[in-house]
């Protein structure tokens, strides 16, 4: 009798796991968008690095909204500093030729990690005395650059917000039904992963 019901109890424990597993999964979207907000006035928007040009397009409706004065262009682009370079150009070439002054933009060419970016960010924010930064970078990498920043920025008596860029293939809710979408998903908990390690 005992063992019955163990056995009944220990099947219901499995069942509830799997149930719980699969609204994980279903949730994992969600959960990697979480941490972006809506736009808040503030001193500086950081478009980070890795752009495809939705990032680009948020910054210049940001700018043009009066979010915030001035724009950092953040690496990275490729693994060569040369490529990376000229990478940084077209998005500064797209962003002057939308209207953008070329007197509002700032580089970071030495950022190689979403760390980085948050490291340089924040020492080029006390250089100029800048309080809020509008941090800009896509949808599924919300939750790993939130965790990045928040490390980075603690302390400092600095601040930054998180805005998504627009990306058209990024669904949190379906994120599974396209390559792309997992390939996302996958990325960004293997990334969070390695940041836990290593930060």
């Amino acid at each position: 009798m005992n063992g019955r019901r163990v056995l009944r109890w220990t099947a219901a424990a499995l069942a509830l796991l799997a149930i719980l597993l699969v609204a994980a999964c279903l949730q994992a979207g969600y959960f990697l968008v979480a941490p972006a907000g809506a736009p808040v006035k503030a001193d500086l928007i950081a478009s980070l690095g890795g752009d495809n040009g939705a990032r680009a397009d948020r910054v210049i409706e940001l700018y043009r909204s009066g979010f915030a004065p001035r724009i950092v262009l953040t690496g990275p682009e490729t693994s060569n500093p040369k490529v990376r370079a000229a990478h940084q150009s077209w998005r500064e070439r797209y962003l002057v030729e939308e209207g953008i002054p070329e007197s509002a933009l700032l580089f970071d060419r030495r950022s190689r990690s979403t760390w980085d970016e948050a490291v340089n960010t924040l020492a080029l924010m006390r250089r100029m005395n800048l309080q809020r930064v509008l941090v800009v970078s896509d949808p599924p990498h919300m939750r790993r650059v939130d965790w990045v920043w928040a490390r980075v920025f603690a302390g400092s008596g600095k601040s930054y917000s998180l805005v998504a860029s627009d990306l058209p293939e990024w669904d949190a809710a379906h994120w599974w039904r396209t390559s792309l979408g997992a390939q996302y998903v996958f990325g960004e908990y293997i990334k969070l992963a390695y940041y836990l390690a290593q930060h």
